[in-house]
């Protein structure tokens, strides 16, 4: 006799090994481009510390640099205690940890909340540090994965690193999470499908249909209707917690970037304020200097542009040197706001508010602060070496007190003062053009006639 199959066996033969081979390769496919997605925003956050701790470390040495205290060991000291306190600052889990190697692979700063075995972490080596960018290797005994950097003033390659059980640990969950749905979705299918293949089938498609768009669109927003209280029901639901987790998972990282940078947006925002208060405090002791002080940071933002300076020096510049002459608030009225020329006397007492401004400055924190107070001192310097109050020549005068020296002069020449009349532009133009190599940088006198139709339209605007 023939062997006949019945429908039921036909079912478990083709259906069940369909319906099984399309949730296991949908499962599979919505799971590893679920832990792309994980592991990517995971990724993004440690590459985003990483940045943070490398502009951070390079900006607190760009600023010893400025001062000229490179070559001071006592200042390298601050500036690594000052690394290490916001390295610090950068962690938010105990498996998270900041290491910084010298050029042999030793251990030379090690930063977590958690620091198995204390000091004796610095006589660790590693014969083979982490390349610069993404890694996944063992360090000091332990699988971490991370993101690497040089610090060149130091010789330092630094790193920002978590541990693989931990970073991954959701990404495993997840998997784990899609074991189990599919075993109930086989036990759930060959159960059901004897007595009603459709209505077993079409939630399975719908499943189906769910995992294929949330693997291809990447949106977790997407939810399996349960439908009865059964077991693909129950499926269903347990797909939906996976689904709600990972999207708990990833808005809870982009809450963490998000806060990072509003929290770097307020800081920035309280510095501008800062700014705009002290350059009021200028502007109160005269009603001309408001104006003086927005041209003088608009021409200097501009001259530094031609320079080749980047968007960050340039607005740098604009902000500080709107503080130029913040000194004047110790100098007397009777000084100040005398309509006639000087005397010796009182010309030498004008004189101290240059050093008046850097001293109000100079001890702050702020990068626009300290740059300000460089520029308070020096912008009446001269290049050959006849200005105030240091005497400072040529190129021993920092290039944002040239700047702000010689826009600062033109202004005044240009602008009505209680003790003088307004020069016209071809007077003030001849007069910074016959002190070029003299009270001017040279190079900044041939930029600033050769543009001054540029820098005169943007004044106007």
């Amino acid at each position: 006799m023939r062997m006949r199959i019945g429908l039921r066996a036909k079912a478990y033969l083709l259906i069940v090994p369909l319906v099984m081979a399309v949730v296991l390769v949908s499962g599979v496919l919505a799971s590893l481009e679920a832990r792309a997605g994980l592991t990517d925003v995971a990724t993004r956050l440690l590459a985003y510390k990483a940045e943070q701790l490398r502009d951070y470390a390079y900006s607190e040495w760009d600023v010893i640099e400025e001062l000229g205290l490179a070559g001071l060991p006592e200042y390298r000291d601050v500036v690594e205690a000052s690394i290490g306190s916001y390295a610090t600052s950068l962690l938010r889990s105990e498996s998270e940890q900041i290491l910084a190697l010298d050029s042999d692979g030793r251990v030379v700063m090690s930063v977590g909340l958690s620091q198995p075995g204390g000091d004796d972490i610095h006589a660790e080596r590693l014969v083979d540090p982490p390349a610069p960018g993404w890694f996944e290797r063992e360090i000091l005994d332990d699988d971490r994965v991370g993101v690497a950097f040089d610090f060149e003033p130091f010789e330092w390659r630094m790193a920002v690193t978590d541990l693989e059980s931990s970073f991954f640990a959701e990404v495993y969950d997840i998997g784990r999470t899609h074991v189990a749905i599919l075993a109930v979705a086989l036990a759930v299918v060959i159960t059901m499908l004897s007595v009603f293949v459709g209505y077993i089938i079409r939630p399975v498609e719908q499943l189906t249909l769910t995992i294929d768009t949330v693997s291809v669109s990447n949106d977790l927003s997407h939810r399996v209707d349960p439908g009865y209280p059964d077991e693909l029901g129950l499926l269903a639901a347990d797909f939906n917690r996976m689904l709600d987790s990972l999207e708990a998972s990833y808005r809870q990282l982009q809450e963490k970037t998000e806060a990072e940078v509003e929290a770097r947006r307020i800081a920035v925002d309280r510095e501008e304020e800062t700014l705009f208060l002290l350059g009021r405090v200028s502007e109160f002791r005269d009603m001309e200097t408001g104006e003086h002080l927005s041209r003088v940071a608009t021409l200097c933002s501009i001259l530094a542009e031609m320079l080749g300076w980047s968007r960050r020096e340039q607005t740098l510049i604009y902000r500080s040197s709107q503080l130029h002459d913040i000194g004047k608030i110790a100098i007397p009225d009777a000084i100040l706001q005398k309509p006639g020329t000087l005397t010796e006397d009182e010309f030498n007492h004008m004189k101290l508010h240059t050093t008046i401004g850097h001293n109000l400055l100079k001890d702050a924190k702020s990068e626009h602060l300290l740059h300000a107070a460089d520029i308070a001192l020096t912008h009446h310097e001269r290049w050959d070496g006849t200005g105030y109050p240091s005497g400072l020549a040529g190129d021993d005068i920092p290039l944002s007190g040239r700047i702000v020296g010689i826009v600062d002069v033109f202004d005044a020449l240009t602008s009505d003062r209680h003790y003088k009349r307004a020069w016209s532009t071809d007077e003030a133009l001849d007069h910074i053009g016959s002190h070029k190599s003299k009270h001017f940088d040279p190079k900044l006198v041939d930029i600033f006639t050769a543009n001054f139709d540029e820098l005169r339209t943007a004044i106007r605007r």
